[in-house]
C-alpha cells in the first residue's frame, strides 16, 4: 500500500477526475434530484430538547466502507440500521443496503466485510441508499458507535456527490459509555462483551448495527438511572464528557 502522502495526490490528480466523471451522469437521475430536494426541506435537528428519553425513536445504523479515510475517495458499501422506540426493545425496524462503488474494492475489504463483487455490482447507487436511509430514519436521533466515524463519512460522500450538507440529531454510544464507564474500555466489542450480548458476525453493517442498537439500550437504560431524564440532559452530559477527555 501507498504512504498515505501519495495516496492523497494519487487521488487528487488522478481519482479524483475520474470518480467525478463517473457520478455526473446521475446528478440528472430522479433520486438525486428528490434527495436534494429531501436535504433542503428536512435538514434540521428536531426539537426534542425537553423530550422525555423514553418518547424518542434512535436509528442505530452503520457503514461499511473501502476503508478510513473519504477524503482520498474511500467509499461507503452498506449500510445497516435499526429503529427502536425509547426503552421499547420489542418495537424494532431493519434497514440494509448494499451499495454499488464508484471504484474498484480490494479483496481485503471484501474478505473483512464478506460482501462479493457480485453484490456489489448489484448494490444501489449511494443516492438512491442515502434517500431510503433518510425516509428510515425520519423524525429519529441518530446513533452511531462511535458517531465521529460515521458522520464524517456520510458528510464527505455528500460532499463528493455534490448535495447539501446533512445537519441531524446523533448520539454517539461510544461517549455514553466513556461517561457511564469510565473505568473501561469503550470499543465495541469489549462492551458487548461487558453486557452479555450475543455477538454476531461482525463488519456486515446490519450485523454491527443490530449489536450496537442491544449496546444502546442498556447504556440509555443506565443513562436514565443516573437521573438523565430528557435529550437536552443527555446531550450536555455527553457534551462535558468529549471536554473533559479532551482536555486530559
Amino acid at each position: 500500500m501507498l504512504p498515505i502522502d501519495l495516496q492523497i495526490l494519487k487521488y487528487i490528480f488522478f481519482e479524483k477526475p475520474i470518480y467525478t466523471y463517473k457520478i455526473r451522469p446521475q446528478f440528472n437521475w430522479a433520486a438525486y434530484q428528490e434527495l436534494t430536494e429531501i436535504l433542503h426541506l428536512d435538514n434540521e435537528e428536531p426539537n426534542l430538547e425537553l423530550t422525555n428519553l423514553q418518547n424518542i425513536d434512535y436509528t442505530i445504523f452503520d457503514l461499511e466502507t473501502t476503508g478510513f479515510i473519504p477524503e482520498i475517495g474511500h467509499e461507503i458499501i452498506s449500510i445497516g440500521a435499526v429503529r427502536i422506540h425509547g426503552l421499547e426493545a420489542c418495537h424494532i425496524d431493519t434497514f440494509h443496503h448494499i451499495i454499488k462503488p464508484i471504484r474498484p474494492v480490494s479483496k481485503a475489504t471484501l474478505k473483512l466485510t464478506g460482501l462479493t463483487r457480485e453484490q456489489l455490482a448489484d448494490g444501489h447507487s449511494f443516492v438512491e441508499s442515502f434517500k431510503h436511509f433518510i425516509e428510515f430514519s425520519k423524525g429519529s436521533i441518530l446513533v452511531a458507535h462511535p458517531a465521529k466515524f460515521d458522520m464524517r463519512f456520510l458528510q464527505s460522500m455528500l460532499k463528493r456527490w455534490k448535495l447539501p450538507h446533512y445537519d441531524q440529531a446523533v448520539i454517539d454510544s461510544q461517549t455514553m459509555a466513556q461517561w457511564l464507564f469510565p473505568t473501561k474500555r469503550h470499543q465495541l466489542d469489549p462492551l458487548l462483551k461487558q453486557f452479555h450480548i450475543e455477538k454476531r458476525e461482525r463488519h456486515h453493517a446490519l450485523n454491527d448495527a443490530m449489536m450496537t442498537s442491544e449496546l444502546f439500550f442498556k447504556l440509555l437504560e443506565h443513562s436514565v438511572q443516573n437521573g438523565i431524564q430528557t435529550y437536552g440532559e443527555l446531550k450536555n452530559r455527553l457534551e462535558n464528557t468529549k471536554k473533559a477527555r479532551k482536555s486530559k
